[in-house]
């Protein structure tokens, strides 16, 4: 079959851009960024019109076009050219930085299409379509073709990175798209191919840019909310203080019947701050996970995507999702099931195991049988170890590698092994940095504070306590996560 350029192209944007328009609106969804969802409304617009110029015979598009709706193809380039500029206000927060330029753009964006909606509707009723046609290419499209060089300067102007992104892609599809609509018009050629060839490579390539530049994003926000997270945890020890200070004076005042209703006051005080310490706690365990973690993600399933592997892409994409989302409603609960806790591990674990090329064999044995969901415990409590077991147990490992949880029962409890046959917490220490052994211990130390506060407020004895596994040379085969759930206190 002889390959022709524009009808490969044609294929590989639509699908690229279908699989960008759901994954950004999944992701903008759940995150309630802005950007994302004006990605989605930019990207299915695009892939609107792109089913209107399509290279093949669709009737009902045909059909459609032959009617008074001739212009619709141009009239959707005017909607998502007005939903391109709104995408790169939010994206590169243009209201933050450049506010003035920021109402500039909006009050341009709303004139163009307010303009171009009535023209299209008044050559619709007149069916004059080439009306919207003139209009659109001997107006709309040069001074749409100035107002986005003169975004592309101002853009310069904006601090961080990610402008580079916007700049990149924006400016290398301004000039294919420039090339597509007037070598037409002029009688030109450029290496004798179609000209919407350049077109489709200029979307193309923009749609990457723009996709890399999200992901940095994403980076981006997961470092915002560590900061976060450090800034909780300083307001949480300056709390402390100011509550030891107060249970001191207290405690000088605890005289004759006055001195009892202090102390009463005061244990209410100490309830109410442990709770806020616990809900602290709970928010700085879970911005403990690799701050990485979703940028990886989602350059693992981009990967998919430039190697046209869709399906595996999609798989990922959903599995993706449903973390996002469980990890988003356990924040909302002081605690869940064990069950569900497990159901987010594996989650989490397929997730990481794209990287290592489903090289990591994930087991959860219950051979008792034990009822799982009758077994609380706070939310995201288990997944700091299964991370600690991936990322400084198994990944310098060579050979086979696995991690199984293991669930047995005793007389007043159930029993978790967390178990891997990595490389011993020995050899991970002299080869993780001082800083990554900093994290993981402050990781333990919040996971055993959590810990505390649950056995106290639910009348628990929860446990953990860490075994190196060594073999009959006292050499190093793995590590040993014993936790240990006792509905009782001793």
């Amino acid at each position: 079959m002889e390959f022709v350029p524009s009808l490969f192209f044609w294929q590989f944007t639509v699908s690229a851009l279908a699989i960008l328009g759901v994954m950004s609106l999944i992701i903008g969804y759940n995150s309630k960024e802005k950007s994302f969802l004006l990605y989605t409304i930019y990207t299915f617009f695009l892939l609107f019109y792109f089913i209107l110029i399509s290279p093949y015979d669709i009737e009902w598009r045909d059909q459609l076009l032959a009617t008074r709706f001739k212009s619709l193809r141009w009239y959707t380039q005017v909607i998502y050219n007005c939903s391109y500029f709104l995408f790169f206000l939010y994206f590169l927060d243009v209201k933050k930085y450049l506010y003035a330029f920021y109402i500039f753009i909006r009050k341009v964006v709303g004139i163009a299409f307010l303009a171009g909606t009535s023209i299209f509707v008044y050559a619709m009723v007149t069916n004059n379509s080439s009306l919207f046609d003139n209009f659109y290419i001997y107006v709309f499209v040069p001074i749409l073709f100035l107002f986005a060089i003169y975004t592309l300067f101002r853009a310069c102007s904006i601090p961080g990175k990610l402008k580079y992104f916007f700049i990149m892609g924006g400016g290398f599809f301004i000039v294919l798209a420039m090339i597509a609509l007037f070598f037409p018009i002029m009688g030109w050629e450029l290496f004798a191919i179609n000209p919407f060839t350049f077109f489709y490579i200029g979307i193309f390539v923009e749609q990457f840019v723009f996709a890399l530049g999200l992901a940095y994003k994403v980076k981006e926000i997961n470092f915002t909310l560590l900061q976060k997270s450090i800034e909780n945890e300083q307001i949480k020890e300056e709390q402390n203080k100011i509550l030891e200070e107060k249970l001191k004076e207290k405690e000088i005042e605890n005289i004759s019947v006055m001195a009892k209703a202090e102390e009463e006051r005061v244990s209410r005080l100490k309830s109410k701050f442990e709770n806020e310490i616990h809900h602290l706690h709970l928010t700085s365990l879970q911005n403990q996970m690799n701050p990485h973690f979703i940028f990886n993600a989602l350059n693992s399933i981009k990967v998919f995507l430039i190697d046209n592997e869709k399906q595996k892409a999609v798989y990922f994409l959903n599995k993706f999702s449903k973390l996002i989302r469980s990890i988003l409603e356990s924040s909302n609960v002081e605690k869940i099931s064990l069950e569900e806790e497990l159901s987010i591990l594996a989650l989490y674990v397929s997730i990481e195991n794209i990287r290592f090329e489903e090289d990591i064999n994930f087991t959860i044995k219950n051979p008792e049988n034990i009822d799982l969901q009758s077994i609380w415990l706070p939310s995201m409590i288990l997944q700091p170890f299964v991370e600690n077991a991936i990322w400084h147990g198994l990944m310098l490992r060579k050979g086979k590698k696995h991690i199984d949880l293991i669930l047995s029962q005793s007389e007043n409890a159930v029993i978790l092994l967390i178990r891997d046959n990595g490389i011993g917490r020995e050899e991970s220490k002299q080869n993780i940095v001082r800083k990554s052994f900093e994290k993981k211990s402050i990781g333990l130390k919040i996971t055993q504070d959590r810990l505390n506060h649950f056995n106290q407020k639910y009348g628990c004895n929860y446990f953990f306590k860490i075994n190196d596994l060594e073999n009959e040379k006292n050499l190093a085969i793995g590590t040993e996560i014993e936790f240990v759930f006792c509905f009782k206190q001793p």
